[in-house]
């Protein structure tokens, strides 16, 4: 494995969780968007990516679905991880904080919490938390919401932490790498991430779900995208509970996709390794 290119700079969830699963025997490269994440890894042979899908608090991460249908046949996704996402408050110093940053899930999920405790406070979203943990090591009067780790990195100091601490906050990731759909999935724990465009009709999305619920197939996510250029149409980023190669899944793709204007496979990968950050 070359390396694997991941949303930086260092202390972001994304590189904390990195180093979680690949440990020290890959090259981790920061990368300073989402888009750059996919790109560089489309774009570089044998090289992975680690990319946030969603968040059991903000929801689906656009930026990362739209890129993934946008490069449909370049990227493959090769493994779904789950990351247990703790948050603190750091600043170089307790007082008065007049600014706060964080990525737009945090800000979203601890709004009310930062409001009550700095009401005067702007709220920034940034690009990652690792950005917000720089922000606020530069910045007068300036605090991050980023991982704890990230206070030691960028010397800060933990001054707080949310007091919805204990509520589940779990971000998802696609581990992907270039090339299409591989032949040959895993043959465990199988899931598989599509992307489907219908006609713009009455029912076709309906049409286009019924053989997955006649076969037993679970959808474990769906994602209703606009295309950029047409309006009122939309694709659909649907991952599905299956092994391509077991008879169901075969005969609902076969019938869902005679209800599809296109439907193009992303990847077929395990899934279920969950890490603590």
């Amino acid at each position: 494995m070359k390396a694997i290119y991941y949303l930086g700079p260092e202390g972001t969830f994304s590189h904390i969780l990195a180093r979680k699963r690949f440990g020290k025997r890959v090259e981790l490269r920061q990368c300073a968007t989402i888009e750059e994440v996919i790109e560089r890894t489309a774009a570089t042979e044998g090289a992975r990516g680690l990319v946030p899908v969603e968040n059991s608090s903000g929801g689906t991460i656009h930026d990362s679905i739209d890129l993934l249908i946008r490069l449909g046949g370049r990227i493959a996704v090769i493994e779904e991880l789950s990351l247990d996402v703790r948050i603190a408050l750091l600043a170089r110093a307790r007082g008065a904080v007049r600014g706060v940053f964080s990525h737009f899930t945090q800000i979203k999920h601890h709004a009310d919490w930062l409001r009550a405790l700095y009401p005067k406070a702007r709220l920034q979203a940034v690009a990652s938390t690792g950005v917000a943990a720089t922000l606020a090591a530069s910045t007068a009067g300036g605090a991050a919401l980023a991982a704890p780790g990230s206070a030691d990195i960028y010397g800060l100091r933990i001054v707080d932490t949310p007091k919805t601490d204990h509520l589940q906050n779990v971000t998802h990731f696609y581990v992907i790498r270039s090339g299409g759909f591989p032949a040959a999935g895993p043959r465990r724990l199988s899931r598989m991430v599509l992307v489907a465009a219908l006609p713009n009709a009455c029912g076709s999305l309906h049409a286009f779900l019924g053989p997955f619920a006649r076969h037993g197939i679970s959808l474990s996510r769906i994602v209703s995208r606009p295309v950029p250029g047409q309006p009122q149409t939309y694709v659909f980023f649907v991952e599905i509970e299956g092994d391509p190669a077991d008879a169901h899944v075969v005969a609902a793709l076969a019938s869902a996709r005679r209800k599809a204007v296109s439907l193009t496979s992303l990847g077929a990968f395990p899934y279920g390794r969950r890490f603590k950050s």
